[in-house]
């Protein structure tokens, strides 16, 4: 169950203890993993200045911009290759699911990591999306127990 305390990125640690480190000093994720994690909470929480601080310079954006209307519902960790602490490339594969309008989208991500003078970057990936429109009286993709049109869709 995900408390008020619970990390963004779906681990079973507080966020005091899993990805508010990283997001104060990227230098602390020593696996791709880690990184990749503390990436969805920094989008979760719209925190342009982790996000583009931990993207590869060779293909950082000069900005990002945040859809105020998407809610981050989850982080779900498929696969993850390499991306150790030893490891100078790592690949993680994930789902980040979100709402946005009367949709529930599914991102599906196969995410490259390259470590450069000790720190991981995010180096891009290939992406997936899925959009499925949310019945009103289902009950809510967030995980609240309410109905979609007394909840998210409101």
């Amino acid at each position: 169950m995900i408390t008020k305390n619970s990390c963004p990125c779906g681990s079973t640690r507080t966020f005091s203890d899993c990805c508010a480190p990283i997001l104060q000093d990227p230098a602390l994720a020593s696996t791709a993993e880690m990184l990749m994690r503390s990436r969805y909470t920094a989008f979760v929480q719209k925190n342009t200045t982790h996000i583009l601080a931990t993207w590869h310079s060779r293909l950082r954006p000069p900005s990002v911009d945040f859809d105020h209307k998407i809610k981050w519902t989850g982080l779900a960790i498929h696969e993850v290759t390499g991306g150790t602490a030893s490891d100078i490339t790592g690949v993680v594969e994930f789902t980040a699911t979100y709402i946005e309008g009367d949709h529930l989208c599914r991102l599906t991500e196969r995410s490259d990591f390259e470590k450069k003078d000790g720190l991981w970057f995010y180096a891009g990936g290939k992406t997936e999306l899925h959009r499925q429109k949310i019945a009103r009286n289902s009950s809510c993709p967030c995980g609240s127990g309410k109905k979609a049109k007394r909840c998210c869709l409101c």
